[in-house]
């Protein structure tokens, strides 16, 4: 019979969301909400393992409510058969000394709180010998925990948990607190497979044609870059061969896109054109590019779109130096017009990096002059 898990990683439950104004709550919902799709969805496809390979909260001290919703759902699992495994990560750390590994249980789970691998976890499960190596980093004690990783000689499956950056990875930005790794290392440890947390994309790690490991992502994105649809790793392993699934698991999506704007005449076909890209779920962020004739009023143009999506983040980084209004303004004899050739004598002069800054302004001042024509 297959070992068969479902493998999450970094769903951030008590995180804040500020930049969404009256909407945060909201979506601090959302994440508890697919944190019960994801215990679902391990009911659901009879797994034996539900694996949390770390930050399954925001930080070391989530409110009661959310350890409360956490409990529950590892309850269900394991009045189900189905053993949870909770890793802490980088957010969710071991470091605090209060934090909630140390002050609250979660019953029925194994949790991987030490700071090193003396011996991995073993359970039995469906009649097979199942053994865990993981820990939760820790700056001082985890010194070379990383060879605590390796297998040991053990008859059963061997399955890693590991919170840390893969060195080489398109998302590497190692820092003081996150725990390095190489491809390298994942080979030399030589378990059946890795569930792996830390970066935020799906991704499966694979050397000559074996599945090593798999970064499942976020199940609800965070912020952008965390783009599309959000995943979870439904593993089957036989004697020889692991499988990965990725599993859909978002309810929003966060998108971004370029519009540009070009040869738009009117407030009224700008406006249709952004609603194009509306949806009640999508967290959006668009660019808008072209060269206009009028400057855009941005703040009016996001009150008359955001209500068609859940947030909506508009970038005016529209070129008005092409356009009549700033010729005209420029050839003026007026403060106005000597504003305007200081803004472009300027930017023959200033450093790229300064430019959008000068670009900024000058949009804002003639948006004002435009309501004077």
């Amino acid at each position: 019979m297959d070992l068969k898990l479902l493998h999450t990683a970094d769903i951030h439950l008590d995180a804040s969301f500020p930049s969404l104004g009256s909407k945060e709550s909201m979506r601090c919902k959302d994440l508890l909400d697919c944190f019960d799709r994801l215990i679902n969805l391990a009911i659901k496809n009879e797994v034996h393992l539900f694996v949390v390979a770390g930050d399954l909260f925001d930080h070391p001290r989530p409110v009661a409510a959310v350890v409360g919703r956490v409990q529950a759902g590892v309850q269900r699992l394991s009045d189900r058969g189905i053993l949870p495994v909770l890793l802490p990560g980088t957010h969710d750390h071991i470091v605090a000394p209060d934090n909630v590994y140390h002050r609250v249980s979660f019953p029925g789970a194994v949790v991987l709180d030490n700071p090193r691998v003396e011996q991995p976890v073993s359970v039995s499960i469906a009649g097979r010998d199942v053994h865990l190596y993981g820990f939760a980093y820790h700056p001082r004690y985890s010194v070379d925990a990383l060879s605590g990783m390796k297998r040991r000689s053990l008859p059963g499956v061997h399955l890693g948990l590991l919170h840390g950056s893969l060195q080489g990875s398109p998302e590497w930005e190692h820092r003081p607190k996150d725990l390095p790794f190489s491809l390298a290392d994942l080979k030399s440890w030589g378990l059946d497979y890795v569930a792996l947390g830390h970066y935020h994309n799906y991704a499966l790690l694979r050397e000559d044609g074996k599945t090593l490991a798999c970064y499942p992502g976020t199940p609800e994105g965070r912020r952008f870059g965390e783009n599309g649809s959000r995943h979870c790793a439904l593993v089957s392993l036989k004697k020889d061969e692991v499988s990965v699934e990725g599993l859909v698991v978002n309810k929003r999506t966060l998108h971004e896109e370029t519009l540009d704007l070009t040869g738009m005449s009117s407030e009224d076909e700008i406006t249709a054109a952004v609603q194009g890209f509306a949806d009640p779920n999508r967290i959006m962020r668009l660019t808008l590019t072209g060269v206009l004739e009028t400057p855009i009023e941005i703040e009016r143009l996001q009150q008359r779109c955001e209500e068609e999506f859940f947030h909506l983040e508009l970038r005016d980084k529209t070129d008005l130096f092409d356009s009549a209004l700033v010729r005209e303004l420029e050839e003026e004899d007026t403060v106005r017009g000597l504003f305007v050739r200081r803004v472009h004598h300027l930017l023959q002069k200033v450093a790229p990096e300064e430019t959008p800054v000068l670009e900024e302004a000058l949009r804002e001042v003639l948006v004002r002059f435009s309501r004077e024509r």
